[in-house]
């Protein structure tokens, strides 16, 4: 694994975009909501414009309403219409880094609910997960670096240091919040970041988390 150093001790992962394929599905779903209750075409551009913001703040954006409640019950009464797809290579490889001794963790902007609703859909073993963060443990988002304080409380009751620790997401906002942490970080192209805009900020990027066991 030359993706990772030898010093690292701890990986963390990004959800949405990274393990779980969330920009079909979910930008579909978003277009549904807003054509049947909003009476509001979305375009992609739009969605592309406010994206990886927190859902309440991405809800009342989307669909020009102050009525946060009315618009999360619509996503929620329509999730399962519209699931996350669990890319491939994200269990074998989330295995392969605990088999290899690195203790793992997700850190994601989605809420509780929704996550253990992946988790539990997609038949990812918790066994292989250390540590897990929501929407629900913080009320800083990325690139804010104070989203990783929770961690960070956690890492630090194991002595392990941010140098320790890499984190990888498909997004520049994940990129700026794990470097602002003190976090190394490493890119994935599967969200909306292209390797030439990872390179452009200074950092290194892969084709997908696959690219973990192989490179």
């Amino acid at each position: 694994m030359k993706s990772i150093a030898e010093n690292i001790r701890v990986v963390l992962f990004d959800h949405d975009d990274t393990l779980v394929g969330t920009i079909g599905t979910k930008w579909e779903q978003h277009k549904q909501i807003a054509r049947t209750h909003y009476n509001k075409e979305l375009t992609d551009e739009e969605i592309k414009l406010h994206w990886g913001k927190p859902l309440n703040e991405l809800l009342c954006l989307l669909y020009d309403t102050a009525d946060v409640d009315e618009a999360m019950a619509h996503v929620v009464a329509t999730h399962t219409n519209f699931e996350k797809k669990l890319f491939e290579a994200t269990i074998p490889t989330l295995r392969h880094l605990k088999d290899s001794g690195k203790l793992l963790g997700i850190i994601t902007a989605t809420s509780r609910r929704s996550f253990e609703h992946d988790l539990s859909h997609h038949g990812v073993p918790k066994e292989l997960l250390d540590f897990t963060q929501t929407a629900d443990d913080t009320s800083f988002h990325k690139p804010d670096a104070r989203v990783f304080e929770p961690v960070l409380e956690w890492l630090a009751k194991r002595d392990i240091t941010a140098n320790e620790v890499l984190y990888i997401g498909d997004g520049l906002h994940d990129m700026k919040a794990a470097l602002g942490a003190g976090f190394n970080f490493l890119g994935v192209e599967t969200g909306l970041v292209t390797s030439e805009q990872f390179e452009a900020a200074g950092v290194k990027s892969l084709p997908s988390i696959a690219d973990l066991i192989n490179s």
